[in-house]
């Protein structure tokens, strides 16, 4: 099969419009039009994990982040032009050697009902049955059938994550009912979705990526933070997509790779 029948099967389960609009979705590098030995599914693009994908001989990879670190200028230093920049020349080095092929599924992933990002965090927690109280697109307030510390949520999170490092801020003592999960970047760069979660019933949110200015709004609010990492949020979503794949595409070996801070060293 080549990469473009497959990212034609992958859109059926997750269409490219079903995203945020203006967001990079699909192809982003390679041809289309190759043939495709495996598929990768993988949270983002870096060198250990490029070269798993080169060992494990598949030349498609499905990643959830953006491909480059993009170019800053900056009045604080004078850093590097666009194309001195040294990871991304890593990885272009390794794209170019192998011919690989990158197909981007962000937005479209993340809010899939059931099997996209937001969904399988809240399974990967292995807490007792949630029932929603509030959905969004992108995030939902569950609550719990019975009141949890804040320090039992997160002890709850670092196993179902397989992440020892969450760091709780606030009243770790507290006992809630209701959170709510906010995966990715959204405790990074979205300043007021933890009132909107509050004002919505959570009693403590779990993020991802930390701004540590919402987490102070978070504390204002006497909303308890347990903090994960952007990728150890999400990549829950990412194995059910690699799972999903597997299972639509018998003939093709389709596998989970890992990537991120936490997990690219395994």
């Amino acid at each position: 099969m080549t990469a473009r029948e497959i990212a034609n099967i992958f859109e059926t389960i997750a269409p490219l419009d079903s995203g945020v609009p203006g967001d990079q979705l699909g192809f982003i590098w390679g041809d289309p039009e190759d043939q495709v030995r495996g598929v990768a599914c993988l949270w983002c693009v870096e060198t250990r994990s490029l070269q798993r994908c080169v060992e494990r001989g598949l030349n498609l990879l499905i990643c959830h982040e953006a491909l480059w670190l993009p170019y800053r200028d900056s009045p604080w230093y004078e850093g590097p032009d666009e194309y001195r920049i040294l990871p991304n020349r890593k990885w272009r080095a390794l794209l170019e050697d192998h011919h690989l092929i990158v197909y981007r599924s962000h937005s479209n992933w993340d809010a899939l009902p059931g099997d996209g990002i937001a969904d399988s965090a809240l399974a990967a927690l292995g807490l007792p049955v949630l029932r929603p109280v509030y959905r969004e697109k992108f995030f939902s307030v569950q609550e719990l059938p019975a009141p949890l510390s804040v320090r039992e949520l997160q002890h709850a999170t670092e196993a179902g994550l397989g992440y020892a490092g969450c760091r709780i801020f606030g009243d770790a003592e507290k006992r809630v009912r209701r959170f709510a999960f906010l995966i990715g970047g959204f405790g990074e760069n979205q300043y007021h979705l933890p009132q909107m979660a509050m004002e919505r019933g959570a009693e403590a949110v779990i993020i991802g990526e930390m701004s540590e200015f919402i987490v102070i709004a978070c504390l204002e609010m006497a909303l308890p933070v347990i903090e994960t990492l952007h990728s150890v949020s999400e990549i829950p979503g990412i194995k059910r997509q690699a799972a999903i794949l597997a299972e639509r595409l018998p003939g093709l070996r389709v596998e989970y790779i890992p990537s991120g801070a936490a997990t690219c060293g395994d």
